[in-house]
């Protein structure tokens, strides 16, 4: 007679395994973490879904973020935190996060760094053809509407990523993982 549970327990075991050797892989290629006066700050605008909000927190500690920030007005509701922390997983205690007011976000982001607003908007440029600031503090807005009308900081860079399919838009965290990955491409070995 099978064992009603030998199939969950088969796919642990083979996660386990994945997980093993990942954990082995990167024990042998070891790359050195980004000095926290350098590292991205990811700022997201108003986001609707825990599930994007973890997939973000995830991804800050994949590439090395220094801070994330969830905008959000006094009137919208945060997330409900254990969906969040479920998709974000180990991510959401290794990452420095925090959920702040706009007014607040100048004040959160040091002086030294340039924001970096990843829209498709009138006169932003393609992310692959512009050299991303060394300290980015990289802004990705909300699922239905993106980043606020309005929102415009010192030195703002606007960059768009280019989409030659038929779709033209992505997930804010898929947005977010091409353009972090592309300032790892840029400025990684420099650190």
């Amino acid at each position: 007679m099978k064992k009603p549970n030998s199939k969950p327990r088969t796919q642990n075991t083979k996660l386990r395994t994945l997980l093993n050797q990942a954990n082995k892989f990167f024990t042998d290629n070891h790359y050195k973490p980004f000095a926290e006066e350098a590292a991205p700050i990811l700022i997201a605008w108003h986001l609707q879904t825990p599930e994007n909000a973890g997939h973000l927190l995830r991804l800050a500690a994949n590439v090395g973020c220094r801070l994330v920030l969830f905008v959000k007005n006094e009137e919208e509701a945060t997330f409900k935190t254990a969906k969040m922390k479920y998709v974000a997983g180990q991510a959401a205690k290794n990452i420095n996060w925090r959920y702040c007011l706009p007014e607040e976000v100048d004040q959160l982001v040091p002086a030294d760094y340039t924001f970096l607003a990843l829209e498709t908007t009138p006169g932003s440029s393609n992310l692959f053809s512009v050299k991303l600031p060394v300290k980015m503090a990289l802004m990705v807005g909300s699922e239905r509407s993106g980043i606020p009308f309005g929102v415009n900081f010192r030195n703002q860079q606007n960059v768009h990523i280019p989409m030659h399919g038929t779709i033209k838009s992505m997930n804010v965290s898929h947005a977010a993982s091409v353009c972090l990955f592309e300032w790892v491409r840029q400025w990684g070995e420099m650190f």
